[in-house]
């Protein structure tokens, strides 16, 4: 069965977001939040003038936090999109919940899915990971619990001897099916983010193995030139990708411009309706254009 389309546009950067716009990662100033706000706000604007444009309702979607973007989950809700908000304490390298009673945050929102960050090499600290997945676990209780489905964003960092120019598209799609299947064995997981995975033959895979416990899988932007996530969406749509949840790919130049006065909010709102509506139109397009791998479905390499 074909899983139902799903569009994210991501803004719930928060320290990559005060580092790229005010050269720091601790608490925003009471104006620096006031301008993160206003911020994402202009790229809900942006997702609902793609949606007025054409792209549907039902498969558009915004990641967006509550600390940095407040109010922005409750009209996005009000507009019938796709709501996910996250859950992880941004920037660290074993997860941790934030905020740290998630069943009551979840009750609040009731976002539609309920989405945690997470930095998994299956050769890393065997420990570490293994307590990443039982706090992990815990939390997917607590989602499935409230209503939201597990929204999972794996990215796969190598260790010092795995670092090389090679490593994204000749080493990572193996890590990263082999993550997703020890994972999966402890953590009920519903949608998979997922990194670019090289060949075509790994996405063919990730989709076969996130079917083997009924999930579907995203692709991330990485905040990546938009040609290169044309190609990576190409390559992931025709095998089986439910979508794409992308982010400063799409919004981060019009946000700039927007917060340093070099342009103005409906200017901006239409720069990122435009360059969503070009990722979900080449997603489309590569989606009708090619057909899956034969033979595809193995788990690891």
């Amino acid at each position: 069965m074909t899983a139902p389309l799903l569009f994210v546009l991501a803004v719930d950067q928060r320290p990559w977001l005060t580092k790229a716009l005010w050269g720091h990662t601790g608490t925003a100033t009471p104006d620096q939040r006031a301008a993160a706000t206003r911020a994402k706000h202009a790229v809900l604007d942006g997702l609902l003038a793609a949606v007025d444009g054409g792209v549907p309702r039902g498969a558009a979607g915004i990641l967006v936090d509550d600390e940095l973007g407040p109010g922005v989950a409750e009209r996005a809700r009000a507009t019938g999109v796709t709501l996910s908000m996250p859950l992880e304490r941004a920037g660290l390298d074993v997860y941790e919940d934030a905020p740290a009673d998630v069943p009551a945050h979840l009750a609040h929102h009731a976002p539609d899915l309920a989405k945690v960050l997470v930095r998994y090499n299956p050769e890393g600290d065997p420990d570490a990971n293994a307590l990443q997945r039982r706090r992990l676990a815990a939390t997917a209780r607590a989602v499935r619990d409230a209503g939201s489905r597990f929204l999972f964003e794996l990215l796969v960092p190598p260790t010092p001897r795995q670092q090389g120019a090679g490593f994204a598209d000749d080493v990572r799609p193996g890590l990263a099916l082999r993550a997703m299947e020890e994972i999966a064995a402890e953590v009920p997981v519903d949608v998979w983010k997922l990194e670019s995975l090289g060949p075509d033959q790994a996405y063919a895979d990730a989709v076969a193995l996130a079917a083997t416990h009924d999930a579907t899988c995203l692709l991330l932007g990485a905040g990546a030139p938009a040609a290169q996530v044309d190609a990576w969406l190409a390559r992931a749509a025709p095998h089986g990708f439910a979508g794409f949840a992308v982010g400063r790919s799409i919004w981060w130049d019009a946000v700039r411009a927007l917060l340093a006065g070099e342009t103005d909010h409906g200017a901006a709102v239409s720069a990122i309706a435009s360059r969503y509506r070009r990722f979900v139109d080449a997603f489309l397009d590569a989606s009708r254009t090619a057909a899956p791998l034969a033979g595809a479905g193995g788990a690891t390499r």
